[in-house]
């Protein structure tokens, strides 16, 4: 453990005059590591980073005269070598210091001191280095007891949400804990930051290489920050003010253990979260399966996962691209954006959110009505998607399911985000990826039939969902309209024909298409919904054949 000393201290410790500083006065407060001498032209090349340096000035001579240019030469050198300053014995060889090496030497921050004619160099060497020892037992002192006070707040018991007030104790400095994804908030007294801080917009961002390397830090000139990170993500950060300079060792100590104290607790919370959030997915699984078989066995499943269940819900399901991923990670980028949505959706409790069985991100968000479709289709778009990529740098994909009531609905909803989301990754340019992309279903026409589980079983869902509209019509008012556009269908749009063959005028034909259109939403002049008619009736035979 390397103590460092300043000039100033060494001033005073080797017993030099008041009128000892020659250059250099504004920067007594460099830090030296030790104290060495040189009388030789090339014993500058021995010299560690940190050594202050004493010299009678012989080698900087030219023909018994004090040559400026090799001063000015020699502190070039040992400026950039990182020799904190200079001391000269004046009155030896060199009677004063030339006014040009001064002003160099105050221009480059480098203290000149003039040293005593009546002291050897070992009396200054010998003190400084005792000094030093001293100094240095005496950080090893502190940091003893640094480890011992933390020793004792770990086997107290105490908890940790009392480590900032423990903190204040040792540094007498506001100290500020805060830990956003767990809620920790924690100041030992008013910390006054700079109002143009910025740097929890870090918080559950991957780290940058330099916090990885120095988590300890100071932002210019303002608080000091030890980043709290955990898989190279910045998790919180402690934060200490009114400390307006380097630390001490002891102090480092201090928060490095306060920092691992925080990082085993954050460990510990995750194990737990991960234990619990296990049993969520195995519950929301569970759900969009439709394998609870009873409401007493519901309700005793949201108790154990801590959740409340409402009456209906739609299903989104989310994931980054699995494109050129493997398993791992993908599971892995989706914890992470789990973990980013998780301080979204946290505020709103109803929301269940988790993994699927394929490791997509799955939530159900409650829905009151099917009037709050889109509000909450705004909400993900904006508040959820834009965030989330913006946050993880990579694209995201989302789908969503339709309102459909009750439990039951959960299962139709899910089976309808999981159709979405495969279009959602089917249908982005390979040369121009957005940072997101969200399907929803009610928007889909062939895609819900193409990128089904079982393309059969959901044409005849689109089937019955849009020919059961039709046929209730055609009961409600003994109507036609079915009949009428099997026939359009087979007669290619052509609305004579199909006049003809239903043996009615043609604008008969033309007001029950328009009604089939008012009735589906579909138009059966327009090639795509026509295709889309054409599979709902051959669906619809199919199905009925016996």
């Amino acid at each position: 453990m390397s103590v460092l000393i300043t000039v100033r201290e060494l001033i005073q410790v080797g017993g030099f005059d008041d009128s000892a500083v020659l250059a250099g006065e504004a920067f007594l407060d460099k830090e030296l590591l030790g104290v060495t001498s040189f009388d030789s032209p090339d014993g500058h090349r021995w010299l560690r980073p940190g050594e202050f340096v004493l010299t009678t000035g012989f080698p900087f001579l030219s023909h018994q005269k004090t040559c400026a240019k090799r001063l000015i030469t020699l502190i070039d050198e040992l400026v950039e070598i990182g020799t904190p300053g200079l001391a000269v014995k004046l009155g030896r060889y060199i009677e004063a210091i030339p006014e040009a090496v001064i002003t160099h030497a105050t221009k480059h921050a480098f203290p000149i001191l003039s040293f005593p004619m009546d002291k050897a160099w070992s009396d200054v060497i010998v003190p400084v280095v005792q000094y030093i020892n001293d100094k240095q037992r005496i950080e090893l002192d502190r940091t003893h007891a640094i480890y011992e006070r933390f020793h004792h707040y770990l086997t107290g018991g105490e908890p940790i949400s009392t480590l900032a007030d423990l903190l204040f104790d040792i540094l007498h400095a506001p100290v500020s804990i805060q830990v956003p994804h767990l809620k920790w908030k924690w100041d030992s007294s008013p910390l006054q930051l700079p109002e143009d801080h910025s740097w929890d917009k870090l918080y559950g961002q991957r780290a940058p290489v330099r916090l990885t390397h120095e988590p300890l830090s100071r932002l210019n000139e303002g608080p000091h920050i030890r980043w709290l990170l955990q898989d190279q993500i910045v998790q919180g950060a402690i934060v200490i003010g009114q400390i307006e300079r380097d630390l001490y060792t002891w102090e480092k100590v201090a928060i490095e253990q306060s920092a691992a104290l925080l990082s085993l607790e954050m460990q510990r919370q995750r194990a737990i979260h991960e234990t619990l959030q296990r049993f969520r997915n195995d519950f929301l699984q569970q759900l969009v399966t439709g394998q609870i078989p009873s409401y007493d066995v519901l309700i005793r499943k949201t108790d154990e996962v801590g959740w409340e269940i409402s009456d209906h819900y739609i299903a989104m399901i989310i994931s980054v691209s699995p494109h050129d991923k493997t398993g791992m990670e993908i599971w892995q980028e989706n914890h992470y954006l789990l973990d980013a949505l998780r301080s979204l959706v946290s505020s709103n409790e109803a929301i269940l959110y988790g993994l699927d069985q394929e490791n997509r991100v799955l939530l159900l968000v409650p829905m009151p009505d099917p009037v709050c479709t889109e509000t909450i289709l705004q909400w993900l778009h904006e508040q959820c998607l834009k965030l989330i990529s913006n946050k993880l740098h990579q694209p995201v994909f989302a789908g969503i399911g339709r309102f459909h009531p009750h439990r039951e609905g959960i299962v139709r909803s899910y089976r309808e985000a999981l159709i979405s989301f495969r279009t959602a990754l089917q249908s982005v340019n390979s040369t121009v990826e957005p940072m997101f992309c969200l399907k929803s279903f009610h928007t889909l026409g062939l895609e819900r039939i193409m990128y089904a589980d079982d393309p059969a079983t959901e044409a005849q869902a689109f089937s019955d969902e849009c020919l059961g509209k039709i046929q209730s019509y055609d009961r409600d008012k003994n109507g036609q309209l079915l009949q009428t556009l099997q026939v359009f269908l087979q007669a290619d749009g052509n609305y004579t024909e199909a006049a003809r063959r239903l043996f009615v005028h043609k604008n008969t034909i033309k007001y029950r298409i328009q009604l089939i259109r008012e009735w589906t939403g579909l138009n059966a002049e327009n090639g795509h919904d026509q295709m889309l008619l054409r599979i709902a009736i051959t669906a619809h035979v199919i199905g009925h054949r016996p």
